[in-house]
Protein backbone atom coordinates (compact mmCIF):
# COMPACT_ATOMS: atom_id res chain seq x y z
CA UNK A 1 0.00 0.00 0.00
CA UNK A 2 2.93 2.48 1.01
CA UNK A 3 4.61 1.15 -2.17
CA UNK A 4 1.62 2.10 -4.49
CA UNK A 5 0.62 5.89 -2.45
CA UNK A 6 4.55 6.76 -3.44
CA UNK A 7 4.05 5.28 -6.85
CA UNK A 8 0.81 7.86 -7.21
CA UNK A 9 2.55 10.48 -5.40
CA UNK A 10 5.88 10.42 -7.76
CA UNK A 11 3.07 10.23 -11.53
CA UNK A 12 1.19 13.03 -9.47
CA UNK A 13 4.55 15.20 -9.47
CA UNK A 14 5.23 14.47 -12.62
CA UNK A 15 1.82 15.46 -14.76
CA UNK A 16 1.95 18.53 -12.36
CA UNK A 17 5.21 19.58 -13.99
CA UNK A 18 8.47 21.26 -11.56
CA UNK A 19 7.88 22.89 -8.83
CA UNK A 20 7.92 26.36 -9.95
CA UNK A 21 11.58 28.67 -9.38
CA UNK A 22 12.86 26.08 -7.41
CA UNK A 23 16.50 27.62 -5.90
CA UNK A 24 19.60 25.49 -7.14
CA UNK A 25 22.63 23.58 -4.97
CA UNK A 26 24.94 26.80 -4.12
CA UNK A 27 22.47 29.39 -4.95
CA UNK A 28 22.41 32.22 -2.80
CA UNK A 29 19.94 35.19 -3.09
CA UNK A 30 21.41 38.46 -4.25
CA UNK A 31 21.78 41.70 -2.46
CA UNK A 32 18.75 43.63 -2.96
CA UNK A 33 20.52 46.56 -3.35
CA UNK A 34 18.22 50.16 -3.28
CA UNK A 35 15.55 48.63 -5.71
CA UNK A 36 13.80 45.25 -5.94
CA UNK A 37 15.08 45.03 -9.38
CA UNK A 38 16.77 46.93 -12.16
CA UNK A 39 17.74 49.16 -13.31
CA UNK A 40 18.01 48.00 -16.17
CA UNK A 41 18.38 49.61 -20.00
CA UNK A 42 15.72 49.01 -22.56
CA UNK A 43 15.94 50.29 -26.04
CA UNK A 44 14.09 52.96 -27.45
CA UNK A 45 15.24 53.95 -30.69
CA UNK A 46 18.43 55.74 -32.14
CA UNK A 47 19.20 58.42 -29.59
CA UNK A 48 16.69 57.11 -26.45
CA UNK A 49 16.39 54.54 -23.63
CA UNK A 50 14.44 53.23 -20.90
CA UNK A 51 15.71 53.01 -17.51
CA UNK A 52 13.68 50.60 -15.49
CA UNK A 53 13.33 50.58 -11.76
CA UNK A 54 11.17 48.56 -9.51
CA UNK A 55 10.89 49.64 -5.62
CA UNK A 56 9.02 48.90 -2.36
CA UNK A 57 7.85 50.93 -0.09
CA UNK A 58 8.80 53.87 -1.69
CA UNK A 59 5.76 56.33 -3.13
CA UNK A 60 8.37 59.21 -4.31
CA UNK A 61 9.37 58.73 -7.81
CA UNK A 62 13.17 58.17 -8.59
CA UNK A 63 15.31 60.05 -10.55
CA UNK A 64 18.23 59.25 -13.19
CA UNK A 65 20.76 61.39 -13.80
CA UNK A 66 22.80 60.99 -16.77
CA UNK A 67 25.65 62.51 -18.64
CA UNK A 68 28.14 62.05 -21.58
CA UNK A 69 31.22 60.02 -20.62
CA UNK A 70 33.23 62.22 -22.06
CA UNK A 71 32.32 64.97 -19.32
CA UNK A 72 32.58 62.45 -16.61
CA UNK A 73 35.53 63.95 -15.40
CA UNK A 74 34.00 67.23 -14.94
CA UNK A 75 31.12 65.73 -13.35
CA UNK A 76 33.57 63.87 -11.03
CA UNK A 77 34.85 67.78 -9.83
CA UNK A 78 31.46 68.10 -8.20
CA UNK A 79 31.47 71.66 -9.73
CA UNK A 80 29.12 73.80 -11.31
CA UNK A 81 30.40 73.13 -14.62
CA UNK A 82 30.00 69.15 -13.89
CA UNK A 83 26.60 69.81 -12.62
CA UNK A 84 25.79 71.70 -15.79
CA UNK A 85 26.75 68.55 -17.55
CA UNK A 86 23.85 66.20 -15.87
CA UNK A 87 20.87 65.98 -16.49
CA UNK A 88 17.90 64.58 -14.85
CA UNK A 89 14.84 62.81 -15.99
CA UNK A 90 12.22 61.62 -13.18
CA UNK A 91 10.84 58.58 -13.62
CA UNK A 92 7.08 57.68 -13.95
CA UNK A 93 4.63 55.31 -12.65
CA UNK A 94 3.83 52.16 -14.93
CA UNK A 95 1.88 49.15 -13.83
CA UNK A 96 4.25 48.96 -10.45
CA UNK A 97 7.61 49.83 -12.12
CA UNK A 98 9.27 53.37 -12.36
CA UNK A 99 10.45 54.25 -16.07
CA UNK A 100 12.68 56.72 -17.09
CA UNK A 101 12.87 57.72 -20.51
CA UNK A 102 16.14 58.98 -21.85
CA UNK A 103 16.20 61.24 -24.62
CA UNK A 104 18.89 62.79 -27.29
CA UNK A 105 21.29 60.32 -26.23
CA UNK A 106 24.70 60.64 -28.13
CA UNK A 107 25.03 57.66 -30.82
CA UNK A 108 28.75 55.56 -30.13
CA UNK A 109 29.62 57.31 -26.75
CA UNK A 110 28.77 55.89 -23.26
CA UNK A 111 26.36 56.94 -21.14
CA UNK A 112 27.16 57.28 -17.03
CA UNK A 113 24.23 57.13 -15.18
CA UNK A 114 22.83 56.59 -11.72
CA UNK A 115 19.32 56.82 -10.08
CA UNK A 116 18.32 58.41 -6.87
CA UNK A 117 15.42 57.67 -4.77
CA UNK A 118 15.44 60.22 -1.92
CA UNK A 119 18.81 60.55 -0.66
CA UNK A 120 19.94 57.28 -1.94
CA UNK A 121 21.87 56.49 -4.85
CA UNK A 122 22.94 53.58 -7.21
CA UNK A 123 26.65 53.59 -8.28
CA UNK A 124 27.10 54.66 -11.34
CA UNK A 125 26.59 52.48 -14.43
CA UNK A 126 27.46 52.99 -18.27
CA UNK A 127 25.63 51.99 -21.72
CA UNK A 128 25.50 52.99 -25.42
CA UNK A 129 22.57 53.38 -27.89
CA UNK A 130 24.26 52.16 -30.51
CA UNK A 131 27.35 52.36 -32.79
CA UNK A 132 28.16 54.42 -35.86
CA UNK A 133 27.80 52.20 -39.18
CA UNK A 134 30.86 50.27 -39.73
CA UNK A 135 32.28 50.72 -36.17
CA UNK A 136 32.64 47.69 -34.11
CA UNK A 137 30.66 46.28 -31.35
CA UNK A 138 29.62 43.06 -29.61
CA UNK A 139 26.52 41.47 -28.86
CA UNK A 140 26.51 38.69 -26.09
CA UNK A 141 23.01 35.97 -26.37
CA UNK A 142 22.02 33.41 -24.25
CA UNK A 143 18.43 31.69 -23.32
CA UNK A 144 16.60 29.74 -21.06
CA UNK A 145 17.65 30.80 -17.98
CA UNK A 146 14.57 29.35 -15.77
CA UNK A 147 15.41 27.58 -12.56
CA UNK A 148 19.22 27.19 -12.49
CA UNK A 149 19.82 30.52 -10.78
CA UNK A 150 23.89 29.81 -9.84
CA UNK A 151 24.24 28.63 -13.61
CA UNK A 152 22.29 31.86 -14.48
CA UNK A 153 24.05 33.74 -12.39
CA UNK A 154 27.46 32.76 -13.44
CA UNK A 155 26.35 33.29 -17.06
CA UNK A 156 25.72 36.29 -16.76
CA UNK A 157 28.62 37.71 -14.56
CA UNK A 158 30.81 35.86 -17.47
CA UNK A 159 28.95 38.05 -20.04
CA UNK A 160 29.43 40.89 -18.07
CA UNK A 161 32.88 40.75 -17.90
CA UNK A 162 32.82 40.84 -21.60
CA UNK A 163 31.47 44.30 -21.37
CA UNK A 164 28.98 43.43 -24.76
CA UNK A 165 27.75 46.91 -26.03
CA UNK A 166 23.91 44.90 -26.64
CA UNK A 167 22.46 41.60 -25.05
CA UNK A 168 19.91 39.41 -26.88
CA UNK A 169 17.96 36.66 -25.23
CA UNK A 170 16.42 33.64 -26.60
CA UNK A 171 13.51 33.29 -24.65
CA UNK A 172 12.50 30.98 -20.92
CA UNK A 173 13.71 33.24 -18.93
CA UNK A 174 11.98 31.99 -16.02
CA UNK A 175 9.52 28.81 -15.38
CA UNK A 176 6.25 30.23 -15.01
CA UNK A 177 6.09 33.78 -16.99
CA UNK A 178 2.94 34.50 -14.66
CA UNK A 179 4.84 34.47 -11.34
CA UNK A 180 5.73 37.79 -10.67
CA UNK A 181 8.34 37.11 -7.84
CA UNK A 182 9.90 35.07 -10.82
CA UNK A 183 11.01 37.81 -13.04
CA UNK A 184 11.84 39.79 -10.02
CA UNK A 185 14.52 36.90 -9.40
CA UNK A 186 15.40 37.53 -13.10
CA UNK A 187 16.22 40.75 -13.04
CA UNK A 188 18.13 40.49 -9.68
CA UNK A 189 20.32 38.09 -11.09
CA UNK A 190 20.56 39.92 -14.36
CA UNK A 191 21.79 43.54 -12.59
CA UNK A 192 25.57 43.33 -13.42
CA UNK A 193 24.76 43.02 -17.08
CA UNK A 194 21.88 44.69 -17.65
CA UNK A 195 22.18 47.82 -15.92
CA UNK A 196 25.02 48.40 -18.36
CA UNK A 197 23.89 47.33 -21.82
CA UNK A 198 20.73 47.37 -23.51
CA UNK A 199 18.13 44.05 -23.60
CA UNK A 200 16.19 42.71 -26.58
CA UNK A 201 14.12 39.46 -26.30
CA UNK A 202 11.96 36.90 -27.53
CA UNK A 203 9.31 35.46 -25.75
CA UNK A 204 9.49 31.44 -25.13
CA UNK A 205 6.86 29.23 -24.21
CA UNK A 206 7.93 29.31 -20.16
CA UNK A 207 7.38 33.46 -20.52
CA UNK A 208 3.95 33.46 -21.28
CA UNK A 209 1.52 34.68 -18.19
CA UNK A 210 -2.60 35.71 -18.13
CA UNK A 211 -0.83 39.02 -16.26
CA UNK A 212 0.66 39.83 -19.25
CA UNK A 213 3.91 40.24 -17.27
CA UNK A 214 6.59 39.89 -20.09
CA UNK A 215 5.37 43.04 -21.84
CA UNK A 216 4.84 44.98 -18.78
CA UNK A 217 8.41 44.18 -17.70
CA UNK A 218 9.59 45.23 -21.73
CA UNK A 219 7.61 47.61 -22.13
CA UNK A 220 6.98 46.84 -25.83
CA UNK A 221 4.34 49.70 -25.61
CA UNK A 222 6.39 52.32 -25.56
CA UNK A 223 8.80 51.25 -28.53
CA UNK A 224 7.61 48.44 -30.34
CA UNK A 225 4.23 49.16 -31.25
CA UNK A 226 2.66 46.85 -28.21
CA UNK A 227 3.94 43.69 -30.36
CA UNK A 228 5.65 40.73 -29.46
CA UNK A 229 8.02 40.96 -32.46
CA UNK A 230 9.97 43.90 -33.38
CA UNK A 231 13.63 44.98 -35.43
CA UNK A 232 16.18 47.18 -33.65
CA UNK A 233 19.59 48.41 -35.69
CA UNK A 234 22.38 48.55 -33.82
CA UNK A 235 25.73 50.20 -36.03
CA UNK A 236 25.41 48.15 -39.11
CA UNK A 237 23.14 45.14 -37.58
CA UNK A 238 19.60 44.89 -38.12
CA UNK A 239 18.31 42.41 -35.37
CA UNK A 240 14.89 41.26 -35.83
CA UNK A 241 13.00 39.51 -32.57
CA UNK A 242 9.88 37.31 -33.75
CA UNK A 243 7.29 35.56 -31.26
CA UNK A 244 7.07 32.04 -31.55
CA UNK A 245 3.60 32.20 -30.11
CA UNK A 246 1.92 33.78 -32.96
CA UNK A 247 1.27 31.97 -36.92
CA UNK A 248 3.45 33.05 -38.54
CA UNK A 249 3.30 31.55 -42.17
CA UNK A 250 3.10 34.06 -45.12
CA UNK A 251 -0.01 35.88 -45.08
CA UNK A 252 -0.11 37.05 -41.01
CA UNK A 253 0.68 40.31 -39.70
CA UNK A 254 3.80 39.09 -38.04
CA UNK A 255 5.18 37.87 -41.18
CA UNK A 256 4.65 40.72 -43.32
CA UNK A 257 6.52 42.89 -40.77
CA UNK A 258 9.50 40.66 -40.75
CA UNK A 259 9.30 40.35 -44.44
CA UNK A 260 9.68 44.25 -44.91
CA UNK A 261 12.04 44.75 -42.17
CA UNK A 262 14.46 42.59 -43.54
CA UNK A 263 14.23 43.97 -47.06
CA UNK A 264 14.88 47.47 -45.90
CA UNK A 265 17.72 45.69 -44.15
CA UNK A 266 18.96 44.11 -47.08
CA UNK A 267 18.81 47.04 -49.20
CA UNK A 268 20.90 48.68 -46.82
CA UNK A 269 23.51 46.13 -47.02
CA UNK A 270 23.09 45.64 -43.06
CA UNK A 271 24.12 42.20 -41.31
CA UNK A 272 20.62 40.71 -40.05
CA UNK A 273 19.95 38.67 -37.22
CA UNK A 274 16.91 36.61 -36.42
CA UNK A 275 16.48 35.78 -32.64
CA UNK A 276 13.23 33.67 -31.88
CA UNK A 277 12.68 30.52 -29.04
CA UNK A 278 11.81 27.75 -31.43
CA UNK A 279 14.72 26.51 -33.55
CA UNK A 280 13.85 25.81 -37.27
CA UNK A 281 17.56 23.69 -36.87
CA UNK A 282 18.13 21.46 -33.73
CA UNK A 283 19.43 18.00 -33.15
CA UNK A 284 18.44 18.33 -28.90
CA UNK A 285 15.44 16.95 -27.32
CA UNK A 286 12.53 18.67 -28.97
CA UNK A 287 14.39 18.97 -32.91
CA UNK A 288 14.03 20.87 -35.51
CA UNK A 289 10.61 23.08 -35.04
CA UNK A 290 8.61 22.47 -38.53
CA UNK A 291 5.90 25.02 -37.80
CA UNK A 292 8.83 27.86 -37.98
CA UNK A 293 11.30 26.24 -40.22
CA UNK A 294 9.39 26.73 -43.19
CA UNK A 295 9.22 30.03 -43.10
CA UNK A 296 11.77 31.60 -41.14
CA UNK A 297 14.09 29.24 -44.12
CA UNK A 298 12.24 31.39 -46.52
CA UNK A 299 12.17 34.64 -45.00
CA UNK A 300 16.52 34.23 -44.18
CA UNK A 301 17.38 33.00 -47.82
CA UNK A 302 15.36 35.87 -49.56
CA UNK A 303 16.64 38.71 -47.66
CA UNK A 304 20.24 37.60 -47.10
CA UNK A 305 20.14 36.65 -43.03
CA UNK A 306 23.44 35.55 -41.92
CA UNK A 307 22.53 34.47 -38.30
CA UNK A 308 19.61 32.98 -36.71
CA UNK A 309 19.29 32.38 -32.70
CA UNK A 310 16.90 30.07 -31.00
CA UNK A 311 16.86 28.28 -27.65
CA UNK A 312 14.42 25.89 -26.25
CA UNK A 313 16.89 23.53 -26.70
CA UNK A 314 18.73 22.96 -23.55
CA UNK A 315 22.42 22.67 -25.39
CA UNK A 316 24.76 25.03 -28.02
CA UNK A 317 24.54 23.84 -31.59
CA UNK A 318 25.71 25.63 -34.69
CA UNK A 319 24.64 23.93 -38.16
CA UNK A 320 26.66 24.47 -41.60
CA UNK A 321 25.45 27.20 -43.50
CA UNK A 322 21.88 26.47 -45.20
CA UNK A 323 21.62 28.46 -47.93
CA UNK A 324 23.66 30.92 -46.64
CA UNK A 325 22.38 31.26 -43.36
CA UNK A 326 23.78 29.50 -39.96
CA UNK A 327 21.61 28.35 -37.21
CA UNK A 328 22.47 28.77 -33.58
CA UNK A 329 20.81 27.16 -30.79
CA UNK A 330 22.02 28.78 -26.97
CA UNK A 331 19.77 27.30 -24.63
CA UNK A 332 22.03 26.35 -21.50
CA UNK A 333 21.97 29.45 -18.83
CA UNK A 334 20.11 27.95 -16.21
CA UNK A 335 17.74 25.07 -17.39
CA UNK A 336 18.72 21.25 -16.93
CA UNK A 337 21.33 20.59 -19.52
CA UNK A 338 19.73 17.93 -21.85
CA UNK A 339 21.85 15.54 -24.73
CA UNK A 340 22.05 16.77 -28.51
CA UNK A 341 23.05 14.02 -30.64
CA UNK A 342 24.09 16.09 -34.23
CA UNK A 343 22.54 15.51 -37.14
CA UNK A 344 23.41 15.80 -41.29
CA UNK A 345 23.23 19.89 -40.57
CA UNK A 346 25.39 20.12 -37.24
CA UNK A 347 28.49 21.87 -37.10
CA UNK A 348 29.13 21.55 -34.08
CA UNK A 349 27.07 20.68 -30.89
CA UNK A 350 27.69 20.54 -26.50
CA UNK A 351 26.15 20.22 -23.94
CA UNK A 352 26.89 22.83 -21.16
CA UNK A 353 26.27 25.91 -19.68
CA UNK A 354 27.43 28.97 -22.39
CA UNK A 355 26.56 32.13 -23.84
CA UNK A 356 27.55 33.02 -27.65
CA UNK A 357 29.70 36.44 -28.12
CA UNK A 358 29.30 38.16 -31.65
CA UNK A 359 32.33 41.08 -32.58
CA UNK A 360 30.08 42.76 -35.34
CA UNK A 361 32.91 44.24 -37.71
CA UNK A 362 32.94 46.21 -41.06
CA UNK A 363 32.70 43.06 -43.34
CA UNK A 364 32.10 40.25 -41.01
CA UNK A 365 30.94 38.81 -37.66
CA UNK A 366 32.96 36.55 -35.23
CA UNK A 367 31.06 34.11 -33.22
CA UNK A 368 32.45 32.51 -30.45
CA UNK A 369 30.75 29.63 -27.59
CA UNK A 370 32.29 30.05 -24.46
CA UNK A 371 31.46 27.80 -21.37
CA UNK A 372 31.41 28.59 -17.93
CA UNK A 373 35.04 27.72 -17.85
CA UNK A 374 35.77 30.77 -20.11
CA UNK A 375 37.09 27.92 -23.08
CA UNK A 376 35.61 29.11 -26.46
CA UNK A 377 34.71 25.71 -27.73
CA UNK A 378 33.61 26.63 -30.74
CA UNK A 379 34.39 29.72 -33.70
CA UNK A 380 32.67 30.51 -37.17
CA UNK A 381 33.29 33.50 -39.01
CA UNK A 382 30.17 34.85 -41.02
CA UNK A 383 30.52 36.55 -43.93
CA UNK A 384 27.91 38.80 -45.89
CA UNK A 385 25.19 36.82 -46.93
CA UNK A 386 23.55 38.32 -50.05
CA UNK A 387 20.04 38.19 -50.58
CA UNK A 388 18.44 34.50 -53.13
CA UNK A 389 15.11 35.98 -54.55
CA UNK A 390 12.37 33.65 -54.72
Amino acid sequence: MIARFVLLLAAFAAACGPVPDRPTVGWTEPEPGLFVTGPYVIPGGADRAFIVVKQSGRNRAPVVEWWPDSASELVAQAGEAGAAQVRAVTADSSDGLWVAALEGLPTGEPVRYRVRSGDDSTEVYSFKVGTKPGEPFRFAAFGDTRTGHDVHRRVVEAIAAQKPDLVLHTGDMVERGGVEEQWDRFFQIERPLLANAPLLVSIGNHDYGNRHLFRRFFLHERWARNQRYYAHDWGNLRVIAMDGGIECRDGCAQYAFVDRVLAEGAEKGMFMVLILHYPPYSSGKHGSHKGVQKPITALAKRHGVELVIAGHDHNYERTKEIEGVTYVVSGSAGAPIRAVKPRWFTAHARTEPHYVLVDVERDRMVLRAINLRGDTFDTHILNPNPPQPD
